[in-house]
């Protein structure tokens, strides 16, 4: 009798392999495109704020600039640019989590769990300093109450503190968590890793109302997801994975 024997059928381990490089190339898709919306519209959302009289302009100042059209910008900032941000980063966060764990066999689940947990308090941070610093262009431009100086003086104030102060703070526990997961998985370059955890420190450490810092973490991710990029292209080019 002829004797038949059937090869190692690989057909189901190409099969497997090929459904995890599409679900890795989708979370890097998703990762750098939301982190480049995130970085593009939140920006321009605190660009939206810069015409708010400061705390030192007189009060007819005041008066004046709330019964302009420029202040239709807070609203635009405060009510549409910011909140599409935080979808934008809630999304991204979800998805950088699941590139880490699609591109490493060592996914830390703790390290995982304070990311997210940072990234929901930074945006629910960023929507309460949006609402305080767009309450009294909102009720000025739905009734005749004229404008109290002190109020719309202390409004935005109370939003920059809460975007600066304790924002970042968040954001600084989102990029040392994510900075450590990169280190411990060998996932970015050393420059990157310990790069971050100075940016971390020093937006935990700083102590100041500087709008201005607020623009390092867009600034970081947009970094972050060019590495992100380069390392899949990287990857693709690889002749040990194109066969």
């Amino acid at each position: 009798m002829a004797d038949h024997r059937e090869g190692p059928d690989t057909g189901g381990e190409h099969s497997d392999g090929d459904a995890a490089s599409h679900t890795l190339r989708r979370a890097t898709t998703m990762t750098c495109g939301l982190g480049l919306a995130f970085a593009v519209v939140f920006s321009a959302a605190l660009l939206s704020f810069t015409p708010i009289p400061k705390l030192e302009a007189s009060d007819a100042e005041i008066a004046a600039f709330y019964q302009q059209d420029s202040q239709r910008l807070i609203q635009i900032g405060g009510l549409y640019l910011l909140p599409l941000a935080a979808v934008a980063f809630l999304w991204f966060t979800a998805a950088l989590r699941e590139w880490v764990e699609r591109s490493t066999r060592s996914f830390d689940h703790l390290l995982s769990t304070v990311q997210m947990l940072s990234g929901v308090s930074f945006i629910t941070l960023a929507l309460a300093a949006a609402g305080a610093s767009t309450v009294v262009s909102l009720v000025k431009s739905s009734s005749t109450i004229p404008v109290d100086p002190e109020l719309a003086r202390q409004f935005p104030l109370y939003g920059r503190t809460l975007l600066i102060v304790f924002g970042m703070r968040m954001a600084a526990i989102f990029i040392m968590s994510t900075a450590n997961m990169g280190l411990g998985a060998r996932l970015f370059p050393r420059w990157f890793v310990f790069g971050s955890i100075a940016v971390a420190i020093t937006l935990f450490l700083v102590s100041t109302l500087n709008v201005w810092l607020v623009l390092v973490f867009p600034l970081w991710v947009l970094v972050l997801i060019g590495l992100i990029w380069q390392r899949s292209a990287h990857r693709q080019g690889s002749p040990t994975l194109a066969s």
